[in-house]
């Protein structure tokens, strides 16, 4: 599993043990301080399923297929771009793969409207959604996997 600007590791830190013994989450940050954070956080719990990648969400620096999900919380609207997210979300996903993609309104929030617009274009497939207006996750699949 990916997860994309982890930030300080609040998903990160609770999401890693539930994929248990074979399972790992990757974490990709353009910030080395919040990987740091993470880590340093993971060592603290003792969670040693988690790697961490420094790299732009806009180039993912993975093989094609490598990740069974994907999941971006409140950072989407951070990144420049957007649309080259998704895109690259769509590239590393394994067939059959998901991505979720959570926002609550801040200075960052994409609503779901333009999110749903994004992934459309990008060649998501809607699957899913939870929340309301000002917060939400939506579950997507590439638009092959949905066929």
């Amino acid at each position: 599993m990916l997860e994309v600007g982890p930030g300080t590791g609040l998903q990160s830190l609770h999401v890693a043990p539930q994929l248990g013994p074979e399972g790992r989450l990757d974490v990709l940050d353009i910030q080395p301080e919040m990987l740091d954070h993470v880590m340093r956080g993971a060592q603290r719990r003792g969670i040693t399923n988690i790697t961490a990648t420094r790299a732009d969400a806009r180039d993912i620096p993975f093989a094609d297929g490598t990740f069974d999900a994907l999941y971006l919380v409140t950072a989407l609207g951070e990144i420049p771009e957007p649309e080259r997210v998704l895109a690259e979300a769509v590239r590393v996903l394994a067939p059959g793969g998901r991505l979720v993609v959570g926002e609550f309104f801040d200075r960052h929030w994409i609503p779901f409207g333009t999110l749903h617009r994004l992934a459309d274009a990008s060649g998501l497939h809607l699957a899913g959604r939870h929340g309301f207006t000002l917060a939400y996750l939506a579950r997507f699949h590439p638009c092959s996997a949905a066929a």
